[in-house]
């Protein structure tokens, strides 16, 4: 009930107050997602369907699948699951920073995908579906997670959080091969990354330092990466944000996810990339992945750790995907999704948003992949 109440009181806010940026007529109401079907993929109950991030390119939505040590291939048109490429990958392991395979970098227009793996990053032929190369980061028993692409200086950034310090590795697409390394002395972690092609920058979650120890929002700047040494030229505080996701939005927006301390309001910024200037708090947190959409003009959220009356906390979950509008910057709309929900990938061509889930709530019973329209 309180979830239904939620998203009446949503609509009628946005009824009421904004339609532009989410339809091609600025005046109309903005319509919400709809879910248009649930994907079966073979997993387990113990432990739940284990899963992180998703990647969609031409018609293809990648999926990294610990369950099953592969990463699970859905056809966007079908909404089938279609293939599961081995990497070899760890699987699922005693905690996440054992665990793989994890984060997922596709070089666009290519048929080549880097994806995270325990010590290692496995490049995967997504046309021959097999691995042909593995990139060894190191040999600390920890994952390699997130990244990001700059096509502009064929680099690839690649986080190792669990690392004691924490250290990001670029590689080169060209050779396949790592050409610099940047430790984190004094970081508690690192999050998501994004390359801005605006200030030639790569965008980097810092979960905490001295200075800001509830996260950071670093910029390295891509010229000094090229060379083989890269450096951090200036960090934006987030207050008490805990970032995990992040995403470039329209104009200078990038969009960061939060995932907030137990205890601190559940939240989401808006910034201006290039001056760290906060546009916008929303109320809206507990997320992982965050992605936009540029067809609908529509950011999307899924907050696994989602709690309702907005205060962070480390049980009494109700996961939801907020949909924030990029040229209001407001948020629309929240629509209940499946336990666990962390992860989103959108195929903009269809209008469809892929949200992976483990089984037991409601409408999501058995761990699979959530399919909802952009709109």
């Amino acid at each position: 009930m309180q979830n239904r109440l939620m998203t009446v009181l949503l609509l009628a806010a946005a009824l009421a107050g904004c339609g532009g940026g989410s339809g091609d007529d600025p005046s109309a109401a903005p319509t919400p997602p709809k879910l248009l079907t649930n994907i079966a993929v073979p997993n387990a109950s113990s432990p739940p369907f284990s899963f992180d991030i998703g990647y969609v390119e031409a018609g293809k939505y990648y999926l990294t699948d610990r369950n099953n040590k592969a990463i699970d291939v859905v056809d966007t048109k079908s909404n089938t699951l279609i293939a599961q490429i081995p990497g070899p990958f760890t699987g699922a392991g005693a905690t996440t920073d054992e665990s793989g395979p994890d984060g997922i970098v596709g070089i666009t227009g290519t048929n080549t995908i880097y994806v995270g793996d325990v010590d290692s990053i496995k490049v995967i032929d997504t046309a021959a579906q097999k691995t042909v190369n593995t990139i060894v980061i190191s040999n600390s028993g920890s994952r390699v997670d997130e990244g990001c692409y700059d096509p502009d200086d064929h680099l690839v950034l690649f986080t190792s959080p669990g690392d004691s310090p924490p250290f990001a590795t670029f590689i080169s697409t060209l050779t396949q091969t790592p050409v610099a390394k940047l430790v984190f002395n004094g970081s508690s972690g690192l999050e998501a990354c994004v390359y801005d092609p605006v200030t030639k920058s790569f965008l980097m979650n810092n979960d905490g330092t001295s200075a800001n120890p509830n996260g950071q929002l670093d910029v390295i700047t891509a010229s000094s990466a090229a060379a083989g040494s890269p450096s951090v030229s200036k960090s934006f505080p987030l207050g008490k944000c805990g970032p995990a996701g992040i995403v470039l939005g329209p104009n200078n927006d990038v969009l960061v996810g939060c995932d907030p301390p137990a205890g601190n309001p559940l939240i989401t910024l808006i910034m201006d990339r290039a001056t760290g200037a906060i546009h916008i708090t929303l109320p809206f947190g507990g997320v992982d992945q965050v992605n936009y959409d540029p067809a609908s003009n529509r950011y999307f959220l899924p907050a696994r750790h989602y709690v309702t009356g907005g205060t962070a906390a480390s049980s009494g979950f109700d996961p939801q995907m907020g949909v924030v509008d990029g040229a209001s910057r407001q948020l629309l709309f929240m629509i209940p999704v499946g336990t666990g929900a962390h992860s989103v990938a959108i195929d903009s061509a269809l209008g469809q948003v892929y949200v992976p889930f483990q089984a037991g709530a409601g409408q999501f019973p058995n761990g699979g992949i959530s399919v909802f329209s952009t709109h």
